[in-house]
């Protein structure tokens, strides 16, 4: 990703001022009317790329995995069409869990490797009992934490991950699962 972990609005934000300052207050002479028209082409030019980059910022922290709520129905369908499951179980005040959706589930290679689970998330803190007994069922003490069932619907408790990871080895951690 551009610039790494740079928070997702600083590439607009400097876009804008930028524009700012080359349509408002730049007083550099140049030809055909102090270049008013091409100061002004190139701040919209600046405008539309920082527009670019947050509605492209926007779209990757949706990630890219479809999630779905948690329900015994979907581990039944899951277990009986021999698919694996990735339950990820989130907090709203999390702030890794919200970097694992901007840096990690939105990774390509992530999103590829999770095509083939049913995927689903659980947030312990929306104060409901199911969300309270799935947490207890699977011993989450802390967020996030990605627990992830075999075809076979056993948790692969080897590969259980408790708070954040880079996209590289979170990917190899879903190839891994049969």
């Amino acid at each position: 990703t551009f610039l790494g972990a740079a928070p997702v609005f600083l590439v607009p934000a400097i876009l804008g001022l930028g524009a700012v300052q080359i349509a408002l207050f730049d007083r550099t002479p140049l030809p055909a009317n102090n270049g008013a028209m091409l100061k002004r082409g190139i701040a919209l030019l600046m405008v539309t790329f920082g527009v670019w980059f947050i509605t492209d910022a926007e779209s990757n922290l949706q990630g890219k995995i479809s999630w779905q709520g948690y329900s015994e129905e979907i581990l039944a369908a899951a277990r009986q069409g021999q698919r694996p499951v990735m339950v990820n179980f989130v907090s709203r005040a999390c702030s890794a869990c919200a970097r694992m959706d901007r840096t990690v589930f939105s990774h390509n290679r992530v999103a590829d490797a999770a095509k083939r689970f049913i995927a689903l998330r659980i947030d312990i803190t929306d104060g409901t009992t199911a969300s309270q007994a799935m947490a207890e069922k699977f011993g989450i003490y802390a967020t996030p934490t990605v627990v992830l069932l075999g075809a076979d619907g056993k948790e692969r408790s080897d590969l259980r991950l408790i708070g954040f990871e880079d996209a590289k080895a979170f990917a190899n951690r879903l190839e891994s699962v049969q």
